[in-house]
């Protein structure tokens, strides 16, 4: 989901107690879809580098050096930013703000 509206201080209005806090909310998920996000990449990347060396073993075995793999596009892996979710999710009202005692 693309962030392309405009928003304003009145979309936090009940969302929070003020503009400060609804920054604070925001800016907090979205460095916990941040460390999502960077675990899913990790984890993309450890499978990738598992492919990759079981066909350098299986080239390596055949003793066939003419067999080529296709090049796994690192760069491909794209993410939306996390703080335009988690504004969007503020925007929604997706996001439960909770004080601890």
């Amino acid at each position: 989901m693309a962030y392309t509206r405009e928003t304003h201080a009145e979309s936090f209005v009940g969302k929070a107690e003020n503009i400060y806090e609804a920054v604070l909310v925001i800016a907090r998920r979205a460095r916990q879809i941040g460390e999502l996000q960077k675990r899913r990449v990790d984890r993309h990347l450890g499978q990738t580098e598992m492919l990759e060396q079981a066909a350098a073993r299986a080239r390596a075995e055949s003793g066939d050096d003419s067999v080529e793999i296709e090049e796994i596009e690192r760069d491909k892996i794209s993410f939306p930013k996390p703080v335009v979710l988690s504004l969007n999710e503020m925007v929604e009202g997706k996001i439960e703000k909770r004080y601890e005692e």
